[in-house]
């Protein structure tokens, strides 16, 4: 019987000190997952406070980023409109003056224009030097004969300024080009935009934590699993102490009266000991319950901690990104500005190219109008002639037979007339004249030149 119950005592002890030693392993990770608990419940929050105001936050910049673009987009399409507007309007304007280089000017009218030019020239008063009678040397004489050289211009195209027509395209192509060059900028500003945003939307969406569960929730499920392994385990703990004490006072029984001992019964406790193996495995299993419990919440509050440094990583670069951004912005306002002028210079240059263009081209219809018009004038010019010839014609008739009138008076009454009776009676018969107040200066234009004229008149 004694070595039964030194058997039973022997499992017991064993029996309790591995219950114990589980015990104080449970009760070690449930400290550390309460503490795990109390992080948790205290970054959460934070969390929650940080990760929502990172999404606004970025948000901000894809706002940023996509004002940027469509800034971009309007400069993209001003200048690919401008350019092929300036390439359009440039192969109108060097067309219509090439019409010019091809459109000669009537020799008539070049005739015309050169002797005119002379004659004033010749009836100009001379200058201080020949009124002082000063002698002028070779080379003065030299100058004044290549200044006062007529220029021929024997196309239309010599009445165009080209230098000014060249100089307004450049101007264009140079405002056009800045547009460019904005373009370029806001482009490279994009790019340094879009780089921080691909940035921080990494890192967002590497933020896996979800807070639709409720933290308070977690932590109580957890906490409650913990209080009702380890008040399991006490529980059991308690059986075993108490099985154990019931095994050594049996023993301690049996070896103080052996009589005694030989009639104990000790099937009870040898039906609890040999429970013992289930109970330890109970134990292990809450202490495993535990463990995964512990590790659970250990992970989770390891996560919050990670997601916790992350934040507060991204949240600094924000903050770093936010003097970048005002930067950025203040860029972007800068060149809408210099846009705004641009743009608007741009397109004065091109209604100025597309004013001279329609003005050449008026110029070139206007010079065949004026070639009919000088040929209207001359026909007029010989009509009134004409016209003035018959009357001067019937006028010196009228005169003669005035005149004649006149002397048969005389014949029949002027010897008995005195002459200081009315001396205007032998006054002479008024004689009128057509006299040409002034004198026409136009040339005569050739046939060629009016039928041209007429031809191009009707194309248009």
């Amino acid at each position: 019987m004694e070595q039964k119950l030194i058997g039973l005592t022997s499992l017991s002890k064993k029996a309790l000190q591995l219950g114990e030693n589980l015990c104080s392993k449970a009760d070690n990770l449930v400290k550390e997952c309460k503490v795990d608990v109390k992080n948790i419940e205290k970054v959460c929050p934070k969390l929650k406070f940080l990760w929502g105001e990172l999404e606004v936050q970025i948000q901000s910049v894809e706002k940023l980023k996509s004002f940027a673009e469509n800034q971009n987009g309007i400069l993209q399409i001003f200048y690919s409109n401008k350019e092929q507007e300036l390439t359009i309007l440039s192969n109108e304007l060097d067309s219509t003056l090439q019409n010019l280089r091809s459109k000669q000017v009537d020799s008539s009218i070049r005739e015309n224009a050169i002797a005119l030019e002379k004659s004033t020239r010749e009836n100009t008063p001379p200058g201080i030097g020949d009124l002082c009678g000063g002698e002028k040397g070779l080379e003065f004489d030299f100058i004044e004969k290549e200044e006062n050289k007529i220029e021929e211009k024997a196309t239309l195209y010599d009445y165009v300024e080209e230098h000014s027509i060249q100089e307004l395209k450049d101007k264009t192509q140079e405002e056009i080009s800045a547009v460019l060059h904005y373009h370029n900028n806001s482009s490279t500003l994009i790019e340094q935009i879009k780089n921080h945003h691909l940035q921080f939307s990494e890192m967002l969406e590497n933020h896996t934590i979800s807070f639709e569960e409720s933290v308070s929730e977690f932590a109580r499920g957890k906490c409650n699993v913990l209080d009702q392994e380890t008040h399991s385990m006490a529980d059991t703990l308690v059986s075993l102490t108490r099985h154990y004490g019931q095994v050594a006072a049996a023993l301690k029984a049996c070896r103080s009266n052996a009589e005694v001992g030989y009639k104990l019964d000790i099937s009870v406790l040898q039906g609890d000991t040999d429970l013992i193996p289930t109970i330890i495995e109970e134990l292990q299993e809450s202490l495993q319950k535990i463990e995964s419990t512990s590790e659970e919440v250990r992970i989770r509050n390891q996560i919050y901690q990670v997601s916790y440094d992350e934040a507060i990583k991204l949240f600094m670069e924000l903050e770093n990104f936010g003097a970048l951004m005002e930067n950025f912005a203040s860029t972007m306002k800068v060149l809408e500005l210099d846009f705004e002028k641009s743009s608007a210079t741009v397109d004065r240059y091109l209604e100025e190219l597309r004013n001279l263009n329609l003005w050449y081209e008026e110029f070139s219809r206007s010079y065949d109008s004026m070639i009919i018009e000088i040929d209207r004038r001359n026909r007029v010019k010989e009509q009134h002639e004409r016209i003035a010839e018959e009357f001067l014609i019937k006028l010196d008739g009228l005169y003669t037979e005035e005149e004649q009138q006149r002397d048969l008076f005389f014949q029949d009454h002027g010897r008995y007339i005195p002459i200081d009776l009315c001396p205007p009676i032998q006054d002479l018969p008024i004689r009128y004249e057509i006299i040409p107040q002034n004198n026409s200066r136009l040339p005569t234009i050739s046939h060629k030149s009016l039928t041209e004229a007429q031809e191009n008149l009707l194309k248009h």
